[in-house]
């Protein structure tokens, strides 16, 4: 029988991988040996599992997580859904680089311009600003992540706040180019969302300290030396959507029943909620559709992404990918929700 089989070395020959690289694979278990001789512990490979390491291969190459190229060669009918999710985020991934190096740029054409303005409307801001302030971080461990990021794309300004367990965007109109990207810390989000203010706010970065004022409010605090996390290849997550009556979902989950569950980086209790996610919709519990993808979800957490309006979409690509929830009517309103892991059947 070892003689029809290939041991490792023929194995890395024929896959292009290296030998170093199979041991890894088979201890990570995504490319496990057929046999394992007992006395010398020599791995041999049955022949179909040259093309799988040619796979793993190419698929690592473009940076697929473990996780995903496990799910490819167990599940190849899903294998489509998985690359597609993947290409997004490098898409979104590039598109942030160059954004990146044209503020590189910019700042070697320029390098004695040290001052931002803009002009942004009150009231957009402060609706931007109360539809994701729940989601941002109060860990003073994580100061990139004690306010809300404040992101300028073309048109729009581009508000971003998340606890890492979930992140929430929204976005405001604007009229003029500028380059604004920094941290709009916690307390001055709030004295902006406390104010009383119509109009338009002039916002200026300069000499690391930001200034937002109207004729009623003046808010000022200095800019964090932090850096928010890389977000943009979140953006284009869950785009396998179904329409989601709010209200009716809210309903549900204060009805259903939940199950208790503990972080462990920091000993916090959460209630979790089963979501079978179909062609037809979401409910709350498992599900007897064999093809509905069954999710664990923090149930407050959703809970307040559902506040974003009554009739919202959500994305789901995978039972272990985040969840994607997003408003039709605002373009750029949108809440990712990171799953929690089910390994028991409800």
């Amino acid at each position: 029988m070892e003689n029809e089989m290939l041991g490792i070395g023929r194995l890395a020959s024929l896959s292009g991988l290296p030998v170093s690289a199979l041991r890894f694979y088979d201890g990570a278990e995504v490319l496990q040996p057929a046999r394992v001789d007992p006395a010398s512990g020599y791995r041999f490979y049955q022949p179909s599992q040259v093309v799988q390491a040619r796979l793993v291969a190419h698929l690592r190459r473009v940076g697929l997580a473990l996780d995903d190229i496990r799910r490819v060669l167990a599940e190849p009918g899903h294998a489509t859904s998985i690359l597609a999710t993947h290409l997004s985020r490098l898409e979104a991934g590039l598109a942030d680089a160059r954004r990146e190096i044209s503020i590189v740029h910019q700042l070697l054409d320029n390098p004695e311009i040290t001052m931002t303005r803009c002009t942004l409307p009150a009231a957009e801001l402060k609706r931007a600003l109360s539809e994701v302030r729940y989601a941002m971080s109060s860990d003073p461990s994580q100061p990139a992540l004690n306010g809300v990021f404040l992101d300028s794309e073309p048109d729009r300004l581009r508000v971003v706040a998340t606890d890492r367990y979930r992140l929430v965007t929204s976005t405001v109109p604007t009229t003029e180019p500028y380059e604004l990207h920094c941290l709009l810390p916690t307390a001055a989000v709030d004295e902006l969302l406390a104010a009383d203010q119509t109009g338009t706010l002039d916002v200026i970065v300069a000499d690391g300290t930001i200034t937002v004022s109207g004729e009623s409010v003046t808010v000022r605090a200095r800019v964090p030396d932090v850096d928010f996390p890389p977000y943009r290849s979140w953006l284009g997550l869950g785009r396998r959507e179904v329409p989601v009556d709010a209200v009716a979902l809210r309903a549900a989950l204060d009805a259903g029943t939940t199950e208790t569950l503990t972080r462990d980086d920091d000993g916090v209790a959460y209630q979790v909620s089963r979501l079978s996610v179909t062609a037809r919709g979401a409910d709350v519990g498992a599900s007897e559709d064999p093809d509905a993808l069954v999710i664990g979800v923090n149930r407050e957490f959703l809970l307040q992404a559902l506040e974003a309006g009554e009739q919202l979409t959500l994305g789901l690509d995978d039972p272990i990918a985040p969840l994607a929830i997003r408003n039709p009517e605002h373009d750029g309103a949108l809440s990712i929700l990171m799953p929690v892991r089910l390994d028991q059947p409800a």
